[in-house]
């Protein structure tokens, strides 16, 4: 790093103490849940997300959640949700299993837990390769946002890190 950033060292290191002092005082601050906690309440999400019942949703956001997603590549711009009810529908309607959903995911995908840039994620999993993910922030026990990534491109970096490790059991094995 301190090659590339034309600095000695020494230099580097501070940076990089600086840079992790910040982000642990920031989730400090924010209240983010560890990795355990953070698990159950993605758990809990993926449960009511499946059981199709829009308050079990609307009762693990936060009041101001927020969603994006790419729309797996088929649309032309961000899909963004703003409000509880939004985002509970957007994800019900997402993680309905529809034959029209499996044709265009190539396949019918198991969800497996896992850390995507130190964010609790989902990732749906097709023959060994990633098709999508949705990534969360949980605050205070709830869900804060999503952001799902479906774009084949987009998804290339996600797919090697998939290969290169033994995955768990799927959260859920059958869709």
């Amino acid at each position: 790093m301190a090659q590339i950033l034309d600095i000695t060292e020494s230099a580097s290191q501070q940076h990089v103490h600086r840079a992790r002092t910040r982000i642990a005082d920031e989730r400090r601050r924010t209240g983010e849940a560890d990795p355990a906690s953070a698990r159950r309440v993605v758990e809990e999400f993926l449960a009511a997300a499946a059981s199709g019942r829009t308050e079990r949703l609307v009762a693990l956001l936060t009041d101001d959640v927020m969603a994006l997603s790419d729309g797996a590549g088929l649309a032309k711009r961000l899909l963004q949700y703003k409000t509880p009810k939004q985002v509970a529908s957007y994800v019900r309607a997402g993680f309905k299993p529809t034959p029209a959903k499996r044709r265009l995911a190539g396949g019918s995908p198991t969800f497996h837990f896992a850390l995507v840039n130190g964010s609790p994620a989902v990732l749906a999993v097709i023959d060994h390769r990633v098709v999508g993910t949705v990534a969360f922030e949980v605050r205070d026990g709830k869900v804060a946002s999503l952001r799902g990534i479906g774009a084949t491109g987009r998804l290339a970096r996600l797919n090697e890190a998939w290969r290169q490790h033994e995955p768990d059991a799927p959260v859920i094995a059958t869709w």
